[in-house]
C-alpha cells in the first residue's frame, strides 16, 4: 500500500517483514491522497462482472486517470485543513531540474519504449538511447527543489514522487492530487508541470507515472530518488542503486529488469570497502520477489539500514543473511562489506523460486 503526506506509527518487525493487523497514521498535510496496492494490476479499471475484457479502445489509452484508471484496491482520502494558515513555500535557494519524458527506440504502439532524461544545469543524463534505467535523482535533505516535468510523449503522463512528503497538489496523481479548486492536471503532450517540494529526510525513494501506470511503467518510465545530507560526497561506486522493474516486452515477462536490463553487466567491488545497496522495487506485478546476495549458493551477510526512505532503529539495523522478500513500491537499504576476493551474485527470484534476473559481482 502507498500513501504520502502521512506519519506511519507502525514499524517493521525483527524479521524485516510487514505483518500488520492494524495501521495508524496522523495526516500532516491537507489535500487528496491515495491509499492503494502497488501491484498495479490490482488497481486497474474494473472489468465487467462476467470477467470479459474491456473494449480495446478503453485498454489502449486513458483520457482521465482519476475517473477511468483507478479501480480495485484503492481508496481516496481527503484531508481537510485544520484552520491554521499554510505558510508560503520557501523558494530561497531552490534547485531547479528538468525531467523530460521521451520516446525511446525500439517500441511499438502496443509495447511502447519510453524513458526519462534528467537535465541538471549543463548536464544531461542519459546522453543517448537506450533511456534505461531511469536516471537517479540525487537531492539534498532540506533543500527546496523544483522539478519541471516535460512531456515529449504522444500521450498524457504525470509523475508521482513516491515516498516523499510534499504538498498534495505536487504529488502527481493526475486529476486527483490537490484539493477543491486546485487539482493536479495530467501533463498533455508538449506540455509541462512544475513539482516543488523540500525533501525532509535522507533516504531512498522512487519516481514513476501515475497516469496509465501499467503501460507507462512497462515502457520504461521509473527511476530512483536518493536524498542525502550532503550530495557533494555522493559516490556512485559505493552507493549503488538496484532498480527492479518490469521488462518492456511481454516476450520477456519471465524475467525482470535490473537497472534497465535482464542481462546486467558485472559489478566490481573491493575487499574491505563498504557499499550501500539501495534496492528499489518498482515492478508492476510479482509482489513477492526475493533478493539474494550469494557466494556460490551460500548467502553472505549484509546489514539492514533503512526501509522506505527511513533509517531503521538500532535494534533492527542488524547483520543478517543477505536475503530479502520485496514488494512492489518498496525500497530497502543495506550495507555490505566484502571480506574476501571472489565471485558473488545478486539475484531476484519469484515467490515460487524462479530466477528472474542475476548480476555477477567481482570482488578483488
Amino acid at each position: 500500500m502507498a500513501a504520502n503526506g502521512t506519519t506511519n506509527s507502525a514499524t517493521a518487525g525483527s524479521d524485516y517483514e510487514f505483518n500488520f493487523g492494524t495501521l495508524t497514521w496522523v495526516p500532516e498535510r491537507a489535500g487528496n491522497w491515495l491509499f492503494h496496492c502497488h501491484d498495479n494490476y490490482h488497481v486497474l479499471r474494473n472489468r465487467p462482472l462476467d470477467g470479459s475484457p474491456l473494449p480495446a479502445e478503453q485498454r489502449m489509452h486513458v483520457n482521465n486517470h482519476a475517473l477511468e484508471m483507478m479501480g480495485g484496491l484503492v481508496m481516496g482520502i481527503e484531508v481537510r485543513p485544520n484552520g491554521s494558515p499554510v505558510p508560503p513555500p520557501n523558494d530561497h535557494g531552490r534547485r531547479r531540474l528538468r525531467l523530460v519524458a521521451r520516446v525511446d527506440s525500439g517500441g511499438t504502439d502496443t509495447e511502447p519504449a519510453y524513458g526519462y532524461v534528467l537535465q541538471d544545469g549543463g548536464s544531461t543524463t542519459p546522453t543517448r538511447s537506450p533511456l534505461l534505467p531511469g536516471p537517479t535523482i540525487v537531492l539534498k535533505r532540506g533543500e527546496p527543489v523544483s522539478i519541471t516535468v516535460v512531456n515529449e510523449l504522444p500521450e498524457a503522463t504525470a509523475v508521482h514522487w513516491h515516498g516523499i512528503e510534499l504538498e498534495s497538489y505536487f504529488d502527481g496523481v493526475a486529476g486527483f492530487s490537490g484539493g477543491p479548486g486546485r487539482v493536479s492536471p495530467v501533463i498533455a503532450p508538449r506540455d509541462s508541470f512544475e513539482a516543488r517540494f523540500t525533501p525532509p529526510r535522507a533516504g531512498t525513494f522512487i519516481y514513476h507515472p501515475h497516469a496509465d501506470e501499467v503501460r507507462q511503467q512497462q515502457a520504461g518510465l521509473s527511476g530512483a530518488i536518493v536524498v542525502l545530507d550532503n550530495p557533494d560526497v555522493y559516490d556512485a561506486v559505493h552507493d549503488i542503486v538496484l532498480l527492479v522493474s518490469v521488462p518492456r516486452r511481454d516476450a520477456d515477462a519471465a524475467t525482470a529488469f535490473l537497472n534497465g536490463t535482464n542481462a546486467p553487466r558485472p559489478l566490481d567491488m573491493r575487499v574491505g570497502e563498504r557499499y550501500r545497496l539501495r534496492l528499489v522495487n518498482i515492478h508492476t506485478y510479482r509482489p513477492s520477489m526475493i533478493a539474494r546476495l550469494t557466494r556460490d549458493s551460500t548467502l553472505v551477510e549484509w546489514r539492514a539500514v533503512a526501509k522506505d526512505g527511513r533509517d531503521l532503529p538500532p535494534d533492527q539495523a542488524t547483520m543478517r543473511p543477505a536475503q530479502q522478500q520485496s514488494g512492489n513500491g518498496e525500497t530497502y537499504d543495506f550495507e555490505f562489506t566484502p571480506t574476501a576476493p571472489g565471485d558473488l551474485r545478486f539475484s531476484m527470484s519469484s515467490g515460487v523460486g524462479a530466477l528472474l534476473v542475476s548480476m555477477p559481482i567481482r570482488v578483488r
